[in-house]
């Protein structure tokens, strides 16, 4: 279900989403809005739990880091007031019951956990071209731009196994080539280039032209189901805030 949603409602949902929670400091909303887009994503797309998990680790070591430093260094905490030969004495467990910085660092962890489940669920629902296509259609996005996008979405997957056989004939060679080495992405920079000029020198032989009236395959449109999604969206947030709130 979440595969069909237009992909532009569904963006200017989600950016709306995320503006309003941006003015609010509401642990619990954060939670709940992370909770939704979790079940959305298992329950009504095709994305696996394993896919889910590995894309929002960095997401929570990133919040536990916010954590910390809310914990640690917000204004008006007890730890910086307490003698510190005492607080060094305590557990770590009950010098962040005692922190009074404890609910502003739930806060910065919870909001970034809040944006990150709201992006994974636009990202890991929305397919690539379906996208383009939806802002080339709905936002009148130039031709030559979106066909430009597509064809550096559509260049990754070869310039990683570019990279991964540069790699290879490297190791045969017996040249050593660090994880950070810059000589295999030089290598496989140049092979990209000449991909990029291959595809120019395609599109300009089969007579492309931004300007030039086109038939398309695909032309996505907005149906009262994508606008009822989105002001569902949007409504639970505004009434999670209204009622979470007091």
């Amino acid at each position: 279900m979440l595969e069909r949603w237009n992909p532009t409602v569904k963006a200017f949902a989600v950016l709306i989403c995320v503006i309003l929670l941006s003015f609010e400091y509401l642990v619990s909303l954060n939670l709940l809005v992370l909770a939704v887009c979790l079940l959305l994503l298992m329950f009504c797309s095709r994305v696996s739990l394993k896919k889910i998990g590995v894309i929002l680790l960095p997401a929570c070591i990133a919040a536990f880091g916010l954590f910390v430093t809310g914990l640690y260094y917000a204004r008006g905490g007890s730890t910086q007031t307490m003698d510190l030969s005492s607080l060094s004495a305590m557990p770590y467990s009950v010098r962040a019951a005692m922190s009074q910085n404890l609910y502003t660092a739930l806060q910065l962890a919870t909001r970034l956990l809040a944006y990150a489940g709201l992006g994974i669920l636009f990202a890991l629902s929305t397919e690539g071209d379906f996208f383009i296509a939806s802002l080339l259609h709905q936002c009148h996005l130039p031709p030559k731009f979106a066909y430009g996008i597509l064809a550096a979405f559509h260049l990754m997957p070869g310039m990683a196994r570019e990279y991964a056989q540069v790699r290879t004939a490297f190791a045969a060679r017996g040249l050593k080539a660090g994880p950070l080495s810059m000589k295999p992405v030089f290598t496989m920079l140049v092979n990209s280039v000449r991909w990029s000029e291959s595809i120019a020198m395609a599109m300009e032989s089969k007579g492309f032209c931004g300007d030039a009236p086109r038939t398309y395959y695909t032309v996505p449109r907005v149906h009262w189901y994508d606008l009822a999604a989105a002001a569902l969206m949007v409504g639970g947030v505004v009434l999670g805030m209204l009622f979470l709130k007091y």
